[in-house]
């Protein structure tokens, strides 16, 4: 089964299908009836195991890519060679930073009281939070959306077409507004690295470094709401520094992106 989930490569058509299978059939169909069960046992679904609750509306997606790929695949890797480590501090750098710089766009859209409350749950576990949070949704998310989708893309479709649409998909599959515009950001540079490396390995540690950023302040910061941005922690910490960080951040990222286009020809994990 490992091997044909490896060979799948989608067209865009075929991308809106893994899509309904995410959102519809396992967000919502797997997601309801999780909740159904939970309110039939007189258990609040926002006390279910956080790993688990992740983990099974996702599977609905994974079926129809095993039994949609070929049994033998083009001959190209999804991606596992991990390349040059030394590149992996930039990779953790520009994130920290397209986070920093992309926030004041994400504030437009505030995360309601709902919401913030459920992550606040969430976060209560800590443990199995991590787990989900840095380990699981890296590794399943760059899978589908850089191994798959976008690496199906790339094969049907140009780069840049690739890229938006890979990251369009990451933002919809979040499932709220709130967090759409950073994970579409996040997701144009995920899909740049991966498009100039083809290093799906180097996509998860970016994606478990912006997760687990997020995580770790949160955790060490319990005074901080849920949800809180780093606007917040900057002015709990340092008052008044925000948009001197902010600049110091653009310049970081710039420069980085300019470094890292030039050094990555897209034959260094080939």
């Amino acid at each position: 089964m490992l091997k044909r989930l490896f060979n799948h490569l989608p067209s865009l058509n075929q991308c809106w299908v893994i899509v309904f299978f995410l959102i519809v059939v396992g967000g919502l169909g797997v997601g309801t009836l999780l909740t159904a069960i939970c309110g039939y046992m007189g258990i609040d679904a926002t006390s279910i195991n956080p790993l688990l609750s992740y983990v099974l509306p996702i599977i609905p997606a994974l079926l129809y890519i095993h039994f949609s790929a070929p049994e033998t695949g083009d001959g190209t890797s999804i991606g596992f060679r991990p390349g040059k480590l030394a590149y992996y501090p930039l990779y953790a750098a520009a994130i920290l930073a397209l986070g920093f710089v992309t926030e004041p766009l994400s504030s437009l859209f505030p995360m309601p009281e709902y919401m913030l409350e459920i992550f606040e749950k969430i976060l209560n576990n800590s443990i199995w939070a991590f787990i989900t949070t840095v380990v699981a949704a890296p590794i399943l998310e760059e899978y589908l959306l850089r191994g798959v989708i976008e690496r199906g893309l790339l094969k049907h479709t140009t780069p840049l077409q690739a890229i938006l649409w890979s990251s369009f998909f990451f933002a919809v599959i979040h499932l709220n507004p709130w967090q759409a515009i950073g994970a579409f950001t996040a997701g144009l540079f995920l899909g740049w690295i991966y498009w100039k490396t083809r290093s799906l390995t180097a996509c998860i540690f970016i994606h478990a470094v912006n997760n687990g950023t997020a995580y770790f302040i949160q955790l060490l910061n319990p005074e901080l709401p849920a949800g809180c941005t780093y606007k917040d922690f900057l002015d709990m910490h340092m008052p008044g520094c925000y948009w001197i960080v902010f600049v110091i951040f653009a310049f970081l990222l710039a420069a980085i992106l300019l470094y890292l286009n030039k050094r990555l020809t897209g034959t260094l994990y080939e």
